[in-house]
C-alpha cells in the first residue's frame, strides 16, 4: 500500500521546483509508483529551461521563470487534489487518468511519460501561458512560448532515446521509424503543442467567467486522449504488448535509471 505523497507548497523559483521534483521521484522511489517515470522527465526539461534562461535564449527570462513556475505548479496542485483531496481543490480528469493510470501494471514506460504529457502540455501548459500573459499580452509570449515547445520536445525525445536498456524491442521499432525518417511522437508533440497555443488564445480571447467552462470542456477532450494512450486499440495494443515483454517492469530500477539520466544531463549542460 502505497504512502500519500505530502502535500507540495507553493513554489517561487525554478529551483524550488527542481526540489519539489525531486521529491516527487524520491516518494515515487520509495513507494515503487510509476508516476516517477513522468517526474523524472520533468525534472530534465525544467533543469533545460533553467539553463536557458541562463544563457538568455528567451526574450523575457524573468518572465520565463514565472511561466515555468505557474506550469510547474499545475502539476503540482494536480498531485495535490489526488493524494489529499479534502484539502486542495478538484483534479482534472486527464490528471486523473494519468495518475490513476500509473497503477495499473500493463501500461509501458512510453506510456506511463506520454499520458503525463498530455495532461500537462494538452491541459496546463495553455492555461499557464495564458495566466503569464493573460488577454490581449499573450501574443507577446509566442516566441518564448515555442522556445519552450522545442524544449519540451528535444527532451522528450532524448528520454525516448535513452531507454534503450529498459526496452529493447521499442529500442528496435525506433530504429526502423528513424530508418524511414517516421517520426510518430515528435509529430504527435508538435501537434499537441500547437493545440495548447490554440488553447491559450482561446482562454485570452474569453471573458474570465467563461474560462472555467472552457477549460473543463478542453479537459474532456484530453481525457479521451490519455485514455487511448494508456489503452490503444488494437494493432497497437499488440505492438504495445510486445514491448511489454521484454522491457523492465522493475519500477524502482527504471526510476532511478531515469533520474541518473536526467542529473547527468544537469551535469552536462553546466559545464
Amino acid at each position: 500500500m502505497q504512502e500519500p505523497l505530502p502535500p507540495i507548497p507553493a513554489v517561487a523559483t525554478i529551483d524550488e521546483v527542481v526540489a519539489a521534483i525531486d521529491g516527487i521521484i524520491d516518494w515515487s522511489i520509495t513507494n515503487t509508483s510509476h508516476l516517477g517515470y513522468f517526474a523524472a522527465l520533468y525534472k530534465r526539461i525544467t533543469v533545460a529551461i533553467r539553463q536557458g534562461i541562463i544563457d538568455g535564449k528567451f526574450q523575457d527570462g524573468p518572465r520565463m521563470e514565472r511561466f515555468d513556475v505557474t506550469f510547474a505548479s499545475r502539476y503540482f496542485a494536480a498531485l495535490n487534489a489526488y493524494f489529499h483531496p479534502l484539502q486542495f481543490p478538484p483534479l482534472s480528469l486527464c490528471w486523473r487518468v494519468a495518475f490513476e493510470g500509473a497503477l495499473l501494471p500493463e501500461p509501458i514506460i512510453v506510456q506511463h511519460l506520454l499520458a503525463g504529457v498530455n495532461a500537462h502540455i494538452d491541459l496546463d501548459l495553455g492555461i499557464a501561458a495564458e495566466e503569464t500573459a493573460p488577454g490581449p499580452a499573450l501574443p507577446s509570449l509566442h516566441d518564448d512560448f515555442n522556445a519552450v515547445n522545442v524544449v519540451l520536445a528535444s527532451q522528450v525525445m532524448a528520454v525516448l532515446d535513452e531507454i534503450d536498456e529498459l526496452s529493447p524491442v521499442l529500442a528496435d521499432l525506433y530504429d526502423v521509424f528513424m530508418k524511414y525518417e517516421i517520426d510518430i511522437i515528435n509529430t504527435a508533440l508538435e501537434v499537441t503543442r500547437d493545440d495548447a497555443w490554440a488553447f491559450a488564445s482561446l482562454l485570452a480571447a474569453s471573458p474570465k467567467l467563461v474560462q472555467p467552462f472552457e477549460i473543463a470542456k478542453h479537459d474532456v477532450k484530453v481525457t479521451l486522449i490519455g485514455r487511448l494512450i494508456l489503452a490503444p486499440p488494437k494493432p497497437l495494443s499488440d505492438i504495445v504488448a510486445a514491448i511489454a515483454a521484454r522491457e523492465s517492469r522493475d519500477v524502482v530500477h527504471n526510476i532511478t535509471v531515469l533520474n541518473a539520466q536526467a542529473e547527468a544531463f544537469a551535469a552536462a549542460i553546466q559545464g
